[in-house]
């Protein structure tokens, strides 16, 4: 009997630091979304108010051009990272040994901080001096006087492009170990039965990419929708709003107005649509569906 509850007393520690650092933040902010509270107005916790600060997120049009923003950058991001990756995986899964020095320096973009890599492409996409401005404006002239982050759409583009270069990397080696471990019989036998390299692709090689693609799209949704230092440093959310997704609405909305108790319900709102999308993408997972 002691040594069946000795396993359980070792957990104590860790379930000690878990309550600390996961659960109580959880249940504190949880109990701060129900309250009025404004740091500018007062530093006490105001009033229980219900699910009032929720009802006032639907009810706030900055919060419905935020969440089409957050659409628009975390679909767009998530369709080109896959479809790269899938790309980039293609090339580099042959069994070469220039290719492996290749596959080892791609994580390099999605080990480096998110903040400096935004810096970099604010300072490379500079209408002055910028090296990604000038060498877009040498291969595509109608594009060469562009100011990126100052118009909306091509401050979106820039946006998604720095976020996919990002995690572009880490997901494309999920599909190089993928790809590189498909059984070989298989493709032989349809190069015999006369399939040719795009009938493979699209009947062989997707399907059964299929749980990959799943994986690497629930975990790209959830990188893309808590993605905050590339909107910080590159776009700051602008010009206007264009940029301004969820995820930076909350911070604006906590510390730079002050309103804790409203971005504590943002917050939430945020949480339950990525668990919304995640389980969503899970029941596919394991429902294990063919494409048809």
């Amino acid at each position: 009997m002691k040594n069946r509850l000795f396993k359980y007393f070792l957990l104590i520690p860790a379930f000690i630091l878990l309550a600390l650092t996961t659960f109580y933040p959880l249940v504190r902010s949880f109990w701060i979304s129900l309250h009025e509270w404004d740091l500018k107005e007062t530093a006490e916790m105001g009033p229980f108010v219900g699910i009032n600060n929720y009802l006032s997120a639907f009810s706030d049009y900055q919060f419905w051009n935020t969440l089409k923003a957050t659409l628009i950058f975390t679909g767009s991001t998530v369709i080109a990272t896959i479809v790269l990756s899938i790309l980039v995986g293609l090339l580099l899964s042959k069994e070469k040994k220039h290719l492996s020095f290749i596959r080892a320096i791609l994580i390099i973009p999605f080990a480096v901080s998110p903040a400096l890599i935004g810096y970099s492409w604010r300072f490379m996409l500079n209408p002055d001096y910028g090296l990604f401005d000038q060498i877009i404006g040498f291969f595509i002239p109608a594009l060469s006087d562009v100011i990126w982050l100052s118009h909306e759409g091509t401050a979106m583009v820039a946006l998604v492009s720095v976020v996919v270069w990002i995690f572009m990397p880490f997901i494309s080696l999920m599909f190089i170990s993928a790809l590189m471990g498909m059984p070989k019989e298989v493709f032989e036998a349809a190069k015999v039965d006369g399939a040719s390299s795009f009938q493979t692709f699209f009947r062989i090689t997707l399907p059964m990419l299929q749980p990959i693609i799943l994986i690497a799209t629930i975990l790209t949704t959830m990188f893309t929708l808590k993605a905050f230092d590339p909107i910080v440093t590159l776009t700051q959310g602008g010009p206007g709003a264009s940029t301004s997704v969820l995820n930076f609405f909350i911070y604006k909305t906590g510390f730079q107005f002050f309103n804790l108790g409203y971005s504590a319900a943002l917050g939430y709102i945020l949480a339950g649509i990525t668990m919304v999308v995640v389980i969503v993408y899970m029941r596919r997972l394991v429902k294990g569906d063919q494409w048809n």
